[in-house]
């Protein structure tokens, strides 16, 4: 059973295991050169999403105007939060292409939430995501 997602850091690490995951079914998800380059783009991503979960404004968003202003606080992230965790169980729990797409994309628009209101943060966790969304559904048609 995934782990419950009550704050940022959580959701980072959740992150971090679904691109895990994918890599892992690649062969079943992938073109050739889509998988080969995915796996050396992790090289770089996983190390920096590790760091930037320890990021101040990751660890104490309420102290940051910016984190507030993006709804990265409070009710407005339990409720990003809470339908990020559904999807992501669900998925893990029923598996499927559709709920891979369902989480990653919740996913990608925090990380865009994030991006936008972290310095440092940038956008290349999302850019990824936007990616591989975009792979799975050419893949689909």
């Amino acid at each position: 059973m995934p782990e419950k997602i009550e704050n940022l850091g959580n959701f980072l690490m959740a992150i971090i295991g679904l691109l895990k995951l994918i890599e892992k079914s690649g062969l079943l998800l992938f073109r050739s050169n889509f998988r080969t380059n995915y796996s050396h783009s992790l090289e770089e991503v996983l190390p920096r999403l590790e760091k930037l979960k320890e990021h101040d404004h990751i660890q104490f968003p309420t102290d940051f105007e910016a984190m507030i202003e993006s709804g990265l606080t409070g009710n407005q992230l339990d409720l990003k939060l809470e339908s990020f965790e559904y999807s992501y169980i669900e998925f893990h729990e029923e598996g499927g292409l559709e709920n891979l797409v369902l989480v990653l994309d919740k996913g990608r628009i925090l990380l865009n939430s994030i991006a936008g209101a972290a310095p440092g943060f940038g956008s290349f966790a999302q850019e990824l995501i936007e990616f591989i969304i975009k792979e799975l559904k050419q893949r689909k048609a």
